[in-house]
């Protein structure tokens, strides 16, 4: 149950930040000034330079700009989606904690190489 609720608030949150978006593209192209816009979208939706993605910031400012009154109104609770992410996370740590409790030595460090393989695979 928690990880289908999990999913509907991912597709939620690209919904808006695409609408977000489009925002400010349609804002840039108004005024001829695209100096904000590309700033704006790098920080705040692409989750790079090593900081979280900040959901509750990408609510407030869809709320703000008045988008879920213009385009759909998306019934998004942060509250409730930062619990069920909490879930997920700690159901996952307790998963792979538990695995890991159970292996012996050399069945540790294969799961590193092939945890690590795998990371710079991606």
């Amino acid at each position: 149950m928690e990880s289908r609720k999990f999913k509907e608030y991912e597709m939620k949150i690209t919904k808006m930040a695409g609408y977000l978006a489009d925002y400010y593209i349609d804002r840039a192209i108004e005024t001829d000034d695209f100096s904000h816009i590309s700033g704006f979208l790098i920080d705040y939706f692409s989750g790079s330079a090593g900081k979280p993605f900040d959901v509750g910031y990408l609510v407030s400012k869809y709320r703000e700009y008045g988008l879920n009154e213009k385009i759909e109104d998306i019934d998004f609770s942060v509250d409730d989606w930062y619990k069920n992410k909490y879930e997920i996370n700690s159901r996952q740590f307790n998963e792979d904690t538990d695995v890991l409790i159970k292996m012996t030595e050399e069945e540790y460090v294969r799961h590193l190489i092939d945890k690590r393989k795998k990371e710079t695979e991606e």
